[in-house]
Order: C-alpha cells, then structure tokens, then sequence
C-alpha cells in the first residue's frame, strides 16, 4: 500500500531493473531493503525461462542473523504477489545438514543469509546449487561485513557466482575496504548517496503563540 517511493528507492529500483550495478551510501531507516527487495522479485519474475527449484536467481548477503532474518520477513510480505518464487533463509547458528536437506526439497530462488553460512551452504552442496543462473547479488551493510572479517568469504562467494550478473553494495559509510570490494566485485557501478538532513525546527504558529 506505498503511494510514493523514498529517495534511495527512486534512484536504485530502475537502475537494477536496467541491469546496472550500484553502489549505495544510505542510512538505516531510509528504505534500502524493499530498494533490493522489489528488483529481485521483478526480475526473477520477468524471466522468459522459470527458474527450477535448485537453480538461484538472487542472493543477499547480510552481515548478522538478525538482520538477514529481518530482511527475510520483509521479503516473506512481499513474496504472496509472487509464490512461485521461493524463498531459504540460511544464517549460522542452525542445523546445516537441515539447510541442505530444506534445498534439496523446497529449492531456494532467493538466498538471503550470512556470509559464512552461505558460503559453507554453496560448497557442501556442489552442483546441486545451481548458481549460473542467477541474476542479483546484494551486499547489504558492506561496512559492517568487513569491519567483522567477512573479506575472504565474500571473495570466495564471488567466485562463484556468474560475472554477468548486477549487483548491489549497500554501505552506511564508504571505507577504503568498501571501495575495493567494490572494485573487485562490480562493473562500472552507478554511485548513489542518499544524505539525511535534519528537519529545522518550525516556529510556532500565529495561533500557538497567540495561545501562549
């Protein structure tokens, strides 16, 4: 029921629709998530070609369970528009073995997890996870994935995927890490930087201050 889109929504939806990678600088509360969230439907969704149910069309990366389960949720709202898209959540501190067994039935169209898991999940199950297929990487919180180490996994999760692909960064701050993941990992990225400014405080009204 949204009417209108924030600005991080405005600038990044149509760029990712056209296949461009992006590079967002945005704050917590700014709508970032359905900015990623509404492409990997979309595009999953206008695919000629349905995926099967062990092929991967998305993959978001977050850096604590916390946060990939809430990202997760979101999506879980916005997935009865489309139910032929399925949805696998895997963060550590689970059942691994349960993770490969849930692929292996339900399929996952859209990974959203943590990094390790995701990438312990990618090598167990080998060729049974198809990734060639998948169209959207999203690194959310980038700074906070390398503030917490995550380098080396993010490196090797990379190297997995398909280089024709579009990717998303999205980073409260812009590092020197940042900026070369950013380097390593994306094509030509469009540059997004969505400033908070603080409301100045309005003086009252006629009406207020007659009343005072």
């Amino acid at each position: 029921n949204f009417t209108t889109t924030t600005p991080v929504q405005e600038a990044t939806i149509p760029r990712l629709l056209r296949h461009q990678d992006v590079v967002v600088q945005a704050a917590t509360g700014s709508g970032k998530t359905l900015a990623f969230l509404i492409p990997i439907f979309e595009v999953i969704g206008r695919r000629a070609d349905a995926l099967r149910p062990n092929q991967v069309g998305a993959v978001v990366i977050e850096p604590t369970r916390e946060l990939a389960m809430q990202v997760f949720a979101v999506a879980n709202q916005l997935s009865p528009a489309q139910p032929a898209t399925k949805l696998a959540l895997t963060v550590g501190g689970t059942d691994i073995h349960a993770a490969m067994s849930s692929f292996r039935t339900d399929g996952g169209h859209v990974l959203i997890g943590t990094p390790g898991r995701l990438n312990d999940l990618m090598e167990r199950l080998g060729t049974e996870m198809v990734l060639r297929e998948l169209e959207l990487l999203v690194l959310d919180e980038a700074d906070r994935l390398l503030d917490m180490g995550f380098e080396a996994t993010l490196n090797s999760i990379l190297h997995r995927l398909p280089k024709q692909r579009r990717t998303g960064l999205f980073s409260a701050t812009q590092t020197a890490e940042v900026l070369q993941l950013v380097r390593a990992g994306l094509r030509n990225p469009v540059k997004i930087e969505i400033k908070v400014q603080s409301r100045q405080q309005q003086p009252p009204s006629a009406a207020a201050a007659a009343a005072a």
